[in-house]
């Protein structure tokens, strides 16, 4: 076994010292081997015609969260998966193809010279070949769309929108001639918090000069006279969260907002697992009842909760679930590793264990160019101004806190820096001298020193920002290009779990996962690896 003591002769790179670090210190507690029993694989169920094999499932945590089964016939979504691979083979308006592929290579991170590389993801595939089957009939239609985090789902709803809309203007003429100059909204997305108003808003806001199209979103803080000069000019599609709509009732200089909404025909509630949890399903149900004449409702969700699942089939019992065979799976592009904070030099500091992680994360040779960011997550938000205070003044990292607590320009402002792309690093050339003096780095509490780098070399200058947050505060937004997560704390269900872990490796980019452990951490939190790594559907 090797002694800490011998760390020092490795003479370790900045591109193999996390690797060593996590490989080392995992390695060393067979606690981090979970039983045989956590992993609970489903039976072959089969008959002596015809054999069906239930796919294998996890059941993490102490009691079940997801909905088992949730994949709606999983055999015909593969089917149209590798049977449908351009845009070109799905029902959309050649205008609204075209504007949806652009909108895709706009915000993509990984792309090629044009828009015509642009291929559906699965989950776009399934929904607008699903939508489009009965787009324009006239009468109430209820989907939810689920797949996994990072996979387009936001697409997937607003193709069939955008392609709903555009088909209102063409193939009825003459109705759009009496109502397109009206105080009128025609469509809406309905969201939990102010920072996805934003993110939602700012891809769909592209879509005006694609296609025409009148966006507005109505966030905290913007004042009634807003909504109101963009509604006379007629609003197409509107972003905002349940309780602002529902204030429309409410303003004295609207006499008559039902005849606003009258018109609204697609409403999309986004992150529609929590928009229907307790705290939030009276205002939600109350806001689509204020829309009597919408012909589709959309329920968009990276999860399909059990409870969510109670309430959507009481509440919409004619609801049709659009699914992929992905679904409550961790991302399989993801590195998942566990750190036990119970073995030396931690001795049962969780603490200890972060500040040696987020050490190794900014010096292990990764991103190099680029500024690197990273989100902890923990289970209480009482927690992230200790964390936070901790992290800064006795390790020096720089952090910043997220909760509920924080005003809501000052939330828009701590995110920026995670949800954009990561900033390009400064070069420092050493042989003509620095800008900044970069020194061999001791890790606190271990052996291990990094060395700067020699001389003559240009060694950018290596900064990690990390974000300290709860998974209700993070939940839905799109951190771009995210590489590591860290689980300060071990989620309690697997919807956290795949919440949290969903914030990295999105759209196949790539990411970790860290998930520090200790005496108290139970066996099923401890197989998450196995279980990624075994392809594994959670519940």
């Amino acid at each position: 076994m090797i002694q800490p003591s011998s760390l020092m002769s490795l003479n370790l790179s900045r591109k193999n010292v996390l690797g060593f670090f996590v490989r080392y210190y995992s390695k060393r507690s067979k606690r981090n081997s979970p039983s045989k029993k956590a992993l609970k694989l489903a039976s072959t169920v089969g008959s002596s015609k015809k054999k069906s094999f239930k796919p294998a499932v996890f059941h993490y945590g102490n009691f079940s969260g997801l909905k088992e089964n949730a994949t709606a016939n999983p055999e015909r979504a593969a089917r149209l998966i590798s049977k449908i691979t351009e845009f070109e083979h799905l029902k959309l308006l050649p205008q609204v193809r075209q504007a949806v592929k652009q909108l895709i290579f706009q915000e993509s991170l990984v792309r090629g010279d044009d828009s015509n590389t642009i291929r559906p993801s699965p989950i776009q595939v399934i929904s607008v070949k699903e939508l489009a089957s009965s787009l324009m009939v006239p009468k109430l239609q209820t989907h939810a769309i689920a797949a996994e985090t990072g996979s387009g789902k936001t697409m997937a709803y607003f193709a069939p929108m955008l392609d709903y809309l555009k088909r209102q203007e063409e193939e009825d003429p003459e109705r759009w001639q009496q109502i397109h100059e009206k105080a009128i909204i025609r469509s809406i997305i309905l969201v939990p918090t102010h920072e996805l108003v934003d993110q939602v808003y700012d891809t769909i806001s592209k879509s005006e000069e694609l296609l025409d199209m009148h966006t507005f979103r109505w966030r905290s803080g913007m004042a009634h006279s807003e909504l109101l000069e963009a509604v006379k000019k007629r609003i197409d599609i509107l972003v905002t969260t349940p309780a602002k709509l529902l204030s429309l009732f409410h303003i004295n200089m609207i006499s008559r907002p039902d005849k606003i909404l009258s018109q609204v025909k697609f409403v999309v509630l986004d992150e529609a697992d929590t928009l229907l949890d307790q705290s939030w399903v009276e205002d939600t149900y109350s806001a689509i009842n204020k829309l009597p004449n919408a012909n589709h409702v959309v329920f968009c969700s990276a999860t399909i909760p059990n409870e969510f699942n109670k309430t959507l089939q009481r509440l919409f019992p004619t609801v049709i679930p659009i699914t992929t065979p992905r679904l409550h799976k961790l991302p399989n592009s993801l590195e998942f590793k566990v750190i036990d904070a119970a073995v030396s030099p931690y001795k049962n500091s969780k603490i200890k264990a972060l500040a040696q992680i987020l050490y190794a994360i900014t010096n292990d040779g990764t991103e190099p160019n680029s500024e690197k960011r990273c989100i902890v997550f923990v289970n209480e938000k009482r927690d992230i101004p200790k964390l936070v205070e901790k992290l800064t003044h006795n390790y020096g990292h720089t952090c910043v806190g997220l909760s509920g607590d924080d005003a809501i320009e000052e939330r828009s402002k701590k995110i920026q820096a995670f949800v954009q792309p990561p900033k390009p690093l400064p070069f420092q050339n050493s042989a003509s001298g620095p800008q900044e003096s970069v020194e061999d780095f001791q890790i606190p509490e271990s052996n291990i020193t990094i060395p700067s780098g020699a001389k003559g070399q240009r060694v950018p200058f290596q900064k990690l920002k990390v974000l300290i947050t709860t998974d209700l505060m993070a939940r839905g937004l799109n951190f771009q290009a995210l590489r590591n997560v860290i689980l300060f704390d071990v989620p309690k269900t697997s919807i956290d779990l795949v919440h949290r872990v969903g914030r990295t490796g999105r759209m196949h980019q790539g990411g970790r996962v860290f998930m520090i452990v200790d005496k108290s951490t139970k066996s099923w939190a401890k197989a998450v690896p196995k279980v990624a790594r075994k392809n594994m559907t959670l519940v």
